[in-house]
């Protein structure tokens, strides 16, 4: 991301290499300029996928106030789900929905001084954006699941899942050999008496998460320039940005850790006390020739519906300075050099989060010896004399003091800082008779060399560094480290041919980028094109790319701990279920499981297992190769149409990440390959891999392989006057995707994930989207209306596919993505010299986004409220006004 040609610098604490583009002030920003298939050779490795630079009016005169409005409106009109909801008995939201409501505001001012010499542009921002809940929607009123025999004979397309880290518990023990002994039992909300855990027990979660977090963020800044001589131009930008935010989901809880239950715990009613230490069970768990246990140890969900939501806070500050010199030495030769310092510093906080271990002490209760009264043993051997007794055994049994005593607060704090100091000088070598006989200019070039060094503190607190708090993914471990990169480059562009027949113009462009970075490596980037004119009308266009994406610092160092990874779990379930997805027991014994625990590892109604993640300080850069060609066609006997087509093909080896818990569980399955099933580790005696951290999936980062990305992108723009009725115009844009192949492991096989969505492919890659937008220039002063349709071509389920990669499970309900269509409207109106309003609704027929289940075709994390909210309009109708005021 950069700002006038130069990095934006970091976005967020933690060491990630993105940009937070909120820091760009939107009112000064003159054009976007976006080059696509890689500019490693131009902008650094940063730019393995291409660039997108932010060009601002820097010498902006005058004072700009800006003001928006705008919320979602939607109508709850999707009867199916609403009927899916309704019979599982969970409350439905209003008919109508007024919801996400923002407000921003915005100033600037700026001025020349000294007879023109320098300007000066000062601007001030300020947004707040409302939080919208997925219990506002009939779609994400409930966690969906695949239906059933039962919802399929009801006619219900789906059926309401959940988490079974439930509201009444979830309880369950094994004996020594892995055979469940008790339950899976829940405490009846009625009676209070243990019974079995049912499909309606499940916890419905989905509506505490929110789609859209609040959020509230200012800006400000300055941009400053002055001619110190007519060859001299010194510069200065800062920029700051502070923005707070409150993510919130589901209630936190004990999440089926192994926790000591005492026979004599006088919180059991006798009837559970029963079932829990009965003769039979507590024969079963008494080693040979050892004593009879005191207890049991049970993997218990349970939700803590009393204390609230888990909320996640955020507050960050940035700040991005660059102070530089540039101007020129003469008519044939100008330079730039600049030095910039960019940081962010910030504080995230988690609250009501329970304490892993609190929660084991509050369960381990036996009477006082003095009085016979409740209490933890913790408190009685001095291990935790604050302890208070969760009773979770009986309805209403959970007091305030247990809460508050389980409440766990979390902190995490960090900075990131990046350093620049760049500088370069361009020369015209046709002033010099450096060029060729047949071409009218000569060479230019660029040439300059650049230092950066980049570092980041990511400070997690003792209990978060323990993973202490319960559904918080496992320990979050602190990230310390940074590189520096010593950098030249040059860029060259040379004429070959101008104004000959066959050739109106023929020029070849280069550029090449050497990285020289401290982490014990260097890189090579390069870049070719041809730019051909051979008639007015055309222009023609190719070129290769050779980029590269260094790792950054969290990809690096972050240490290695267990965390929330892959969505299924294949071998999970009954053994009819296993073989619904046509996978045997022998495929099952590839990924671990015993011939005794065939068909009987619980899955995870909620679609999250374990994976060990962490950083790779060996890790080596991507590299990616570019083969672009396409054409411009502005035909002269047409006005005002331009139209272009761009093919190109995109290869990046070595990809660095995690090759995803999902993608190695899938191939140890179906090839045996123990590159993959090394990786897979299930809890001994359970085969779980989710009730405990001893049951994961090694999924570090890694160079992991390949992504393939080839297709077309189209434009077209066309301007036509319709007389005394104004101006009519016309825009396209599209994308016809030919492949996105991803290939897990160098050498192994690959998917191709074009017109496919879930856990593997992620969000659905349609064949063919495209935006169309036409504009009436009404002959009434200042008025123009608008008009856009964007289009998402059909998707389906990759399980779906005949490729074995990814073929699985089909739900038939949600297997397909039909095609979607939606319009926006908007108009502007310059009421008067000095006032300007702008208005519109987008999704103007309110079209419902398409539904998923959980599981494969909605793994968590890309998919949200059964639904994918970074590709479909979730929201409803998007109604926005826009005031401003220019002086």
């Amino acid at each position: 991301m950069l700002v006038n040609g130069r990095r934006l610098g970091p976005g967020t604490i933690g060491g990630g290499s993105a940009s937070d583009v909120n820091q760009v002030p939107a009112e000064l920003i003159q054009k976007i300029d976006i080059l696509t298939g890689g500019a490693s050779s131009v902008y650094g490795a940063d730019a393995v996928a291409g660039v997108v630079n932010f060009v601002l009016n820097t010498k902006f005169e005058g004072v700009k106030v800006d003001a928006n409005y705008s919320f979602n409106n939607h109508h709850n009109h999707n009867g199916s789900i609403s009927n899916v909801v309704q019979n599982r008995g969970f409350p439905l939201p209003d008919g109508t929905v007024n919801t996400g409501y923002g407000k921003d505001f915005s100033i600037l001012l700026g001025s020349n001084f000294q007879d023109g010499r320098g300007n000066a542009v000062f601007y001030a921002t300020y947004r707040r954006d409302a939080e919208v809940l997925q219990a506002k929607y009939d779609f994400s009123g409930c966690s969906l699941n695949a239906p059933n025999a039962a919802t399929i004979a009801a006619g219900r397309p789906a059926r309401c899942g959940g988490s079974g880290t439930s509201a009444t518990g979830y309880f369950i023990a094994y004996d020594n050999a892995g055979n469940t002994i008790v339950g899976p039992n829940t405490v009846d909300a009625a009676t209070g008496a243990f019974r079995a855990f049912g499909v309606n027990d499940y916890y419905n979660f989905g509506p505490a998460n929110a789609f859209q977090r609040p959020d509230e963020r200012y800006t400000a800044g300055s941009f400053v320039n002055y001619d110190v001589n007519s060859k001299t131009n010194v510069y200065g930008e800062f920029m700051f940005a502070k923005n707070t935010s409150v993510a919130q989901i589901a209630p936190s809880g004990d999440f089926f850790q192994l926790s000591f239950i005492p026979c004599n715990d006088p919180l059991l009613t006798a009837s559970e006390r029963a079932i829990i230490c009965s003769p039979a069970n507590l024969a079963a768990l008494t080693p040979v020739g050892g004593p009879v246990p005191a207890g049991v140890n049970m993997f218990i969900g349970r939700r803590n519906v009393e204390g609230g939501g888990r909320q996640a806070t955020f507050d960050l500050s940035s700040y991005h300075v660059t102070l530089g010199v540039k101007g020129n030495v003469n008519d044939n030769w100008n330079y730039d050099v600049y030095a910039q310092y960019g940081t962010v510093t910030g504080a995230n906080g988690n609250r009501n989060y329970l304490s892993n271990p609190k929660i084991i002490n509050a369960l381990n209760v036996v009477p006082n010896p003095v009085g016979g009264a409740p209490v933890c043993q913790s408190v009685l051997n001095g291990t935790d004399k604050a302890c208070v007794p969760w009773n979770i055994w009986v309805p209403g049994g959970v007091t305030k003091a247990a809460t508050d005593y389980l409440s766990i607060p979390l902190l995490i704090q960090g900075d990131v800082t990046e350093r620049i100091l760049s500088g370069s000088i361009s020369g015209d070598l046709g002033a010099y008779g450096v060029k060729l006989p047949t071409a009218a200019s000569g060479l230019q070039f660029n040439v300059g060399a650049e230092w950066r060094s980049e570092g980041a503190n990511f400070l997690p607190d003792a209990a978060s560094q323990q993973g202490n708090a319960a559904g918080a993914g496992g320990a979050t471990k602190p990230v310390t480290g940074g590189f520096r990169v010593k950098e030249l480059f040059t860029e060259a562009r040379l004429p070959l041919i101008d104004d000959k027949a066959g050739a109106q113009a023929l020029l070849l462009e280069a550029g090449y980028r050497y990285s020289d970075y401290s982490l014990g490596f260097n890189t090579n980037t390069f870049k070719y094109g041809v730019d051909w004119t051979p008639i007015q009308d055309i222009r023609i266009r190719g070129s290769f790319q050779r980029a590269v994406r260094a790792p950054n610092i969290q990809e690096l160092f972050l240490p290695q701990a267990v965390g929330l990874d892959g969505n299924t779990d294949p071998c999970a379930g009954t053994a009819a279920a296993i073989a619904a997805r046509n996978i045997t027991a022998a495929q099952c014994a590839f990924a671990g499981v015993s011939a005794a625990q065939f068909g009987r590892i619980a899955a995870n109604a909620a679609g999250q297992y374990n994976g060990l993640l962490g950083g790779n300080p060996l890790l080596k850069p991507e590299t990616a190769d570019t083969y672009s060609f396409g054409f411009v066609f502005q035909p002269t006997f047409v006005q005002n149409l331009v139209v272009s087509a761009d093919y190109y093909d995109i290869k990046v080896k070595d990809t660095i990440g995690p090759i995803g818990g999902d993608t190695i569980l899938s191939n140890c399955i179906n090839t045996g390959n123990p590159v993959y099933c090394n990786a897979v580790h299930r809890t001994p005696g359970t085969g779980s891999l989710f009730r405990s951290e001893d049951g994961f999936i090694t999924d570090t980062n890694v160079n992991f392989g390949a992504i393939t990305a080839k297709g077309v992108d189209i434009k077209g723009r066309y301007k036509h006057s319709v007389g005394s009725y104004g101006s009519l115009s016309f825009n396209l844009e599209g994308t016809r995707a030919l492949e996105q192949k991803n290939q897990p492991l160098s050498g192994g096989p690959s998917y191709d994930c074009v017109g496919f969505y879930g856990a593997k492919c992620g969000v659905p890659n349609p064949t063919w989207r495209h935006n169309v937008k036409a504009v009436w220039a009404t002959p009434w002063s200042g008025l123009d209306i608008g008009v856009r349709w964007r289009y998402l071509g059909a998707v389906a389920a990759e399980a779906t596919s005949s490729d074995p990669q990814l073929r699985g499970a089909l739900h038939p309900a949600t297997q397909f993505f039909p095609a979607y269509n939606w319009i926006d409207l908007n108009a502007s109106l310059d009421i008067n010299k000095t006032f300007k309003a702008r208005f519109g609704v987008n999704n103007v027929f309110d079209k419902d986004p398409p539904i998923s289940v959980s599981g494969g075709d909605c793994p968590t994390g890309p998919c949200n409220g059964n639904t994918w909210p970074q590709v479909y309009d979730t929201l409803g109708r998007y109604i926005y006004v826009h005031l401003s005021a220019q002086f």
